[in-house]
């Protein structure tokens, strides 16, 4: 079977043998030499608490989850931010607690060599599994095109540890008819069955489900399943009570720390910027007309505030589809929007607290009024305070621009409905880090 709670306990004392020997490993290059029992257990002692921090933080992160294990491409990641979060809290535990030592570069040391060690520790293991007991047979119970989606993904490649080794639609069946069904796919040789209890069939059945779990059957919710896999929510299967239950309330220690965050990086980011923001803004002042723009944008709890760009085209067109067929890009302006130079002024709007660094991309009045009326879930973006970066950003290419596209905004919306529930240190930071690459690379949206 895919998932046990031996395999659990066995990732789990595996974790923190990593955690061990990646200090072992961290001393070892601090001072080129194996470090001696004396020297290595003034270290372990103050680190100890370290490394159970480090697998509370593992488990918050769900390295734990079974529907975390069978995928493979989200364990670096999440091992990344996991271990970054932890150095993190330790750097300061370190310099503020009356220890004995205060590894600097110890810290760096092993917060490279643990990501590492426990990133080839998860992937042996998935290796061992798919080895033990091949991918395993499960049932996919639910309908509609993000069903088919999820079981086109697990089917057509390799690198999960399950396989639908048969599907069921539930829709229109009679009440002993889908228990029937998954009792028969469970004969058949399922273990494993991904159900959709956002099904009004389903959530009927899902009683006399329940006395399958006593038989040893596991059972996976499928929005979960899809969004890790897809790292987006299926907008159409969305269960508008566990997303409540997933909303900013139980994160009021991560929201202050985020703000405090934001406006001491904004600070510093407005001191490396303002020279390159007071060049620009001469030159477009020589060509004519106000540096500065200024746009409305929907903010936190529908809020209208007032972002502030560098001038990129002829004028502000407000958004106005008829101006702008009047208006372009000017050659000052391409290469502000090129190399980003054109966004630097909203730091200030970062520092007022109109935006933070990682969020939804804030949207025109306008548009967003058409996107309320058509797309039920929009408003729920609102909820936090719009950012400069976003999960939509760096995963959505295909994003509109210019006027609504209604049916391009939901596959959006599914990727910021998916950061408002997950969004975490470790989350901002693979965030953060693939949107540094984007503007290295003069990519992303």
């Amino acid at each position: 079977m895919a998932f046990d709670r031996r395999e659990t306990i066995l990732l789990l004392v595996g974790d923190f043998l990593m955690l061990v020997g990646s200090l072992w490993a961290a001393l070892s290059l601090r001072n080129l030499s194996f470090p001696s029992p004396g020297y290595f257990e003034a270290n372990f002692v103050p680190f100890l608490p370290l490394f159970f921090l480090s697998l509370a933080i593992f488990y918050i992160a769900g390295l734990y989850e079974k529907q975390t294990r069978p995928i493979r491409r989200v364990m670096g990641t999440r091992i990344l931010g996991a271990q970054a979060a932890t150095v993190a809290i330790a750097a300061i535990l370190f310099f503020v607690l009356p220890l004995s030592i205060a590894p600097k570069t110890i810290l760096v040391l092993y917060l490279i060599v643990s990501v590492l060690a426990e990133s080839a520790w998860r992937f042996y293991r998935m290796n061992r599994e798919m080895d033990d007991g091949a991918r395993e047979p499960t049932l996919l119970v639910g309908s509609g095109p993000a069903v088919s989606e999820l079981h086109d993904e697990v089917n057509g490649n390799g690198r999960y540890l399950i396989r639908f080794a048969n599907r069921v639609d539930p829709k229109g069946l009679s009440q002993r008819a889908l228990f029937k069904a998954v009792e028969n796919g469970i004969e058949a040789g399922a273990r494993i069955v991904v159900i959709d209890s956002s099904s009004p069939v389903v959530s009927r059945d899902l009683p006399e489900l329940y006395e399958l779990m006593a038989e040893g059957v596991t059972f996976l919710e499928f929005a979960s399943l899809y969004e890790e896999i897809f790292d987006r929510v299926p907008l159409a299967h969305l269960d508008a009570g566990r997303l409540f239950d997933s909303l900013p309330k139980h994160r009021a220690l991560y929201d202050i720390a985020k703000r405090a965050f934001d406006s001491v990086l904004a600070l510093i980011g407005a001191v490396v910027a303002i020279p390159f923001i007071a060049v620009a803004a001469a030159l477009l002042s020589l060509e004519g007309g106000a540096p500065f723009i200024r746009h409305d944008r929907i903010g936190k709890n529908g809020r209208i505030f007032r972002i502030v760009k560098l001038r990129t085209m002829l004028f502000n067109d407000h958004g106005d589809p008829e101006l702008q067929k009047k208006n372009r890009v000017t050659a000052l302006g391409r290469v502000l929007r090129k190399s980003r130079i054109d966004e630097l002024p909203q730091l200030w709007n970062v520092l007022a607290g109109d935006l933070s660094f990682i969020g939804p991309r804030p949207e025109l009045p306008k548009i967003a009024e058409v996107y309320e009326r058509e797309i039920p879930q929009y408003r729920l973006r609102h909820l936090i305070a719009p950012g400069l970066s976003g999960w939509a950003q760096i995963h959505d290419y295909d994003a509109p621009r210019g006027s609504a596209d209604v049916a391009r905004t939901q596959k959006k919306v599914s990727f910021d409905l998916y950061y408002l529930k997950h969004r975490s240190f470790g989350l901002d930071l693979a965030i953060a880090i693939k949107t540094i690459r984007a503007l290295l690379s003069f990519s992303g949206t």
